[in-house]
């Protein structure tokens, strides 16, 4: 009666060890660094990652690195095949104020950290108070807040003009701020300066409008008809 052979000891050790599952990573950085691009709160790139084991990757988020600062956590998601490569949508957000410019960084996406570049764009953004005005022909005299929300200075203008329209097909004469100290706001900065709004003569029986610019925010003008009741003899 013949007898089972057996297998060598270290021949089983072989094959068990390659039954194992190696554990799921990502591919190799690159050697170019990843470009990450945008305004400050919006910083988008995508990253590249091959899956090189016999078993689903999933990407869940992203770390950035930069010299100096604490880490920043920022999205990326992406469920990968065994032996499949995706292109994974990067998305970080830095403070509002972050100037514009270039910054080498490191961007860490399923443990391995590669080199990053990131490109903040500028992104002005102003507030105002207030947003509308009731006014009449002559001066307004009023204190004018503006809130700097972006990343770049804002200079206000001394004199500012707008267009008066009241619905017609031709626009009509201007209003005019104001500002005689006119300041420049720093980002993440607010003032408070004491402004005068002119108001020319206008037809009394209609309504007039004006955006006057500030910044990159418009205050709404309002000019109300007037006309007044007819005097009784």
């Amino acid at each position: 009666m013949p007898t089972a052979r057996r297998t060598p000891a270290t021949r089983r050790s072989k094959a068990a060890a390659s039954s194992k599952r190696k554990p799921a990573t990502p591919a190799s950085p690159p050697d170019e660094p990843l470009i990450l691009v945008g305004p400050p709160g919006r910083l988008r790139g995508t990253v590249t990652v091959a899956n090189a084991v016999d078993e689903r990757v999933a990407v869940r988020g992203a770390v950035l690195h930069r010299e100096g600062e604490p880490t920043l956590s920022g999205t990326a998601t992406a469920l990968i095949p065994p032996g499949a490569t995706a292109a994974v949508p990067v998305t970080l957000g830095l403070a509002r104020t972050t100037a514009p410019g270039e910054e080498a960084a490191e961007l860490e996406v399923g443990g391995i950290r590669r080199p990053a570049r990131l490109i903040v764009e500028p992104e002005p953004a102003v507030r105002v108070s207030p947003r509308r005005l009731l006014a009449a022909p002559g001066a307004l005299a009023f204190t004018l807040v503006v809130v700097n929300d972006g990343n770049v200075p804002i200079p206000l203008a001394v004199t500012t003009l707008a267009r008066t329209d009241d619905g017609g097909p031709d626009p009509g004469p201007d209003v005019t701020l104001t500002v005689p100290d006119a300041p420049v706001v720093p980002p993440g900065g607010s003032v408070a300066v004491d402004s005068e709004l002119t108001v020319p003569d206008l037809d009394p029986t209609r309504r007039h409008l004006a955006r006057m610019p500030v910044g990159t925010a418009d205050i709404e003008v309002i000019i109300l008809p007037r006309t007044q009741p007819e005097e009784r003899t």
